[in-house]
């Protein structure tokens, strides 16, 4: 049997109609890959008691000054993402659900706000607070945890204590840990964690409500 061999401008043809086809597809693909896409992140801020919002301003100044902080976080939850923690070493964060605040201002923002409101008063103040400003208590806070788990719940850590300058120091060193179970009234993580500062305010309120 004899093969025709085939003529050398047939194969430069069929190489150039592979190149072109090849070249096509790839701007093809490249569009497809370098198209915009929608942004589906998800913005979230922490919120104060319904009491703190609802609340009038203090019709005079006086009374005690309450000096909130410093307010400590973790520097694996003072980021953007939201965290969730999937085991006692591992951290998951979201690609969508974001912080629109710093963790850390968001968290000393609420636990102000709330104080205000529980203890009734204007005259809290967040440090660091003027040279001139005299507090009667202050209320350091370390956040410990803040995350929300894999089973939907969150939970709060936090050591604190209040320090009363002239009044003997520290009054009150405690630490406390509140839950937020999952599919309550808290729908996503910042409302489970506001209700957790929630909490969390309650208690050193109650503490500087009972300190001399």
């Amino acid at each position: 049997m004899r093969h025709t061999p085939t003529h050398p401008t047939a194969l430069a043809r069929l190489a150039l109609w592979l190149v072109a086809a090849g070249a096509a597809t790839s701007v093809a693909t490249g569009c497809s890959i370098l198209a915009p896409r929608p942004d589906v992140s998800r913005f979230f801020t922490l919120r104060p008691l319904p009491e703190a919002l609802e609340r009038e301003p203090a019709r005079h100044a006086g009374g005690d000054i309450y000096g909130l902080g410093p307010v400590k976080l973790p520097a694996y939850l003072d980021r953007n993402e939201i965290a969730t923690r999937i085991s006692a070493t591992e951290l998951s964060y979201s690609p969508v659900d974001r912080w629109a605040e710093p963790l850390s201002a968001g968290v000393t923002r609420v636990l102000a706000e709330n104080l205000g409101a529980l203890l009734g008063t204007d005259q809290v103040v967040v440090f660091p607070w003027a040279a001139n400003v005299k507090v009667d208590h202050q209320v350091a806070t370390e956040v410990l945890r803040l995350e929300r788990q894999a089973d939907g719940s969150s939970v709060l850590a936090a050591r604190w204590e209040i320090r009363s300058p002239g009044k003997n120091g520290a009054v009150v060193m405690r630490e406390s840990t509140f839950t937020q179970p999952a599919g309550g009234a808290a729908t996503d993580a910042a409302a489970a964690q506001s209700a957790l500062l929630g909490d969390l305010s309650r208690e050193i309120a109650a503490a500087l409500k009972g300190t001399p």
